[in-house]
């Protein structure tokens, strides 16, 4: 769909529309620039402030910097909602559109699965041998460790004539499926599309998006959205269509015109020849999407985002599921992240520099919310509970106001392009809160070269009661909100008998918002997840 300000504006038309990006950016920087001196500003302070102790000094820098990191990724945020929204080109395949027939090329559909319902993927299937295109071949590689599976999944296959590979080894996961896989194509396909086993493909995938492939041999792969709908009666499914909302809406387009447009797992086609030049999708990292994106970048690929939705993908249908997915997806990044430092320092000059800050600083530091959440959490309790010198950063409080305006902005764009109810999409605030644990759990694995088992993501039905969430997933959350209760208690009664009335006040309130937040989590989601269990579990 397209934004507003392109229907009214129609700033690809604009003369200077390289210039609008570079303004942009700049616009960004300052921005950024600011929050750094505001935050700044109270660095001298703390560290003179005598009547500080040291550790105090040390927790009010880390809460600083915290600050500093968030509005970081507010401004990041902001810089590609406002590119998605002015410069983002919406007529791309349009543009392409050409006389004669450029689709003659052929094209594999790879489905990777491993221990998935067959069930759901004979939907998938069926949904992709319904593609309006010649010269395409569905091929599905299996990995399937449990037998049942294996020989149900098979069976299908030969049932839909479609072709069927089975491995027998589970070495890199997703990309050591997709590789394999092309190593049993002929020499006749050029191009692959990559399908995960939930997502039911429209007809015009290939006819719309192959000739913009056919015109520019530069052209390395297309991404298209993850699309999830609204499911009534499942607030998980409905906080989860949002979050990917976000990112396929508002971050991607940004992502395109800055260049560094990433393959994102599934509904992406890429030319094979490219790919075969790297070696292939890249089998050392968990998340061999961002991983292959980067080395093709690096080895002068070019890529770009289609805001069209071609095909129609599952959510994760419990906290368990979803917890698992966020973490595969952190430690992958954190994964990553060495790899592209080591580039950096390396190759310095192989990147533009908006794609060296793609992929080092806003997709490199992301997860890092979650220990900054953490940090959020914890404050008022050391502030309430342990008489901490509360800081205080006044009514300038330039990353407060910038984080504000981020959240507003996500809501109402969201209800405006999709019709997300504002309840709701206030609600789903929650569940971002609850993944501290997540990924401050992949951060300390990726610190430590410790190995993290690839799970595939669970998308229908209770799988050998792989979807229960424990309890001990949720423990964290729990003890901080004990925590915070008791923080808020003693923080009443201090104020009461006259302690800091100045800044305790908003320091419960704080805690209260963060409790609240921690509250709507258990009692919204977490409530709901295990009824949703027990029903479909038929207890």
């Amino acid at each position: 769909m397209k934004s507003f300000f392109y229907k009214k504006f129609n700033f690809n038309r604009f003369k200077y529309k390289n210039n609008l990006s570079q303004l942009i950016t700049l616009f960004s920087f300052l921005l950024f620039m600011a929050i750094i001196f505001f935050i700044f500003s109270y660095f001298t302070p703390v560290l003179t402030d005598t009547n500080l102790s040291l550790f105090e000094k040390g927790v009010s820098i880390i809460l600083l910097l915290s600050f500093i990191y968030s509005g970081l990724h507010c401004v990041g945020y902001m810089d590609h909602l406002i590119k998605s929204l002015t410069i983002y080109d919406d007529d791309l395949i349009k543009k392409n559109k050409v006389n004669g027939d450029n689709r003659a090329a052929y094209v594999a559909i790879i489905i990777p699965t491993l221990n998935e319902d067959p069930d759901m993927v004979k939907k998938t299937i069926l949904m992709a041998k319904n593609v309006d295109y010649k010269n395409f071949q569905i091929i599905l590689i299996d990995s399937s460790t449990d037998n049942d599976i294996k020989h149900e999944t098979e069976f299908m296959s030969q049932e839909l004539d479609i072709k069927y590979i089975y491995r027998d080894n589970l070495r890199g996961y997703k990309a050591g499926s997709i590789n394999d896989a092309i190593k049993f194509l002929d020499e006749k396909f050029e191009y692959m599309l990559i399908l995960d086993s939930d997502h039911r493909l429209e007809p015009t995938v290939l006819y719309d998006l192959i000739p913009l492939l056919e015109n520019d041999p530069e052209l390395t792969f297309i991404q298209t959205p993850q699309y999830f709908r609204m499911p009534k009666n499942d607030r998980l499914g409905l906080a989860y269509s949002f979050q990917q909302h976000i990112f396929y809406k508002h971050i991607c387009r940004g992502l395109c015109v800055n260049n560094s447009t990433y393959i994102c797992g599934t509904n992406v086609i890429i030319r094979l020849d490219h790919l075969n030049e790297i070696g292939g999708m890249d089998e050392t990292c968990i998340t061999e999407d961002i991983s292959t994106s980067f080395t093709l970048h690096c080895n002068g690929c070019k890529s770009i985002y289609i805001d069209q939705v071609y095909a129609e993908g599952l959510a994760p249908p419990s906290l368990s599921s979803y917890y698992g997915q966020q973490l595969r997806w952190s430690y992958g990044t954190f994964q990553n992240n060495k790899k592209v430092l080591k580039k950096f320092i390396k190759e310095p000059k192989i990147l533009r520099s908006l794609q060296w800050w793609e992929y080092i600083v806003l997709n490199g530091t992301w997860y890092f919310i979650g220990v900054a959440i953490f940090i959020w959490l914890l404050y008022p309790v050391l502030v309430l509970l342990f008489n901490f010198q509360p800081l205080v950063l006044g009514p300038l409080n330039i990353p407060f106001y910038i984080f504000l305006a981020m959240i507003t902005s996500q809501t109402l764009a969201s209800h405006w392009e999709r019709g997300y109810p504002i309840k709701e999409l206030i609600l789903s605030q929650a569940l971002f809160f609850s993944l501290f644990p997540v990924y401050t759990k992949a951060l300390i694995y990726g610190l430590f070269n410790k190995e993290l088992k690839f799970r595939v993501t669970a998308k229908e039905g209770v799988n050998k009661g792989g979807n229960k969430t424990d309890f001990k997933e949720i423990l964290p959350q729990i003890v901080v909100m004990i925590l915070l209760s008791i923080s808020i208690v003693i923080g009443l009664l201090k104020l009461i008998n006259g302690e800091n009335i100045t800044t305790y006040p908003s320091i419960i309130f704080w805690a209260g918002y963060s409790l609240i937040m921690l509250c709507i989590f258990m009692f919204y989601f977490y409530r709901e997840d295990t009824n949703k269990y027990k029903v479909l579990a038929g207890k």
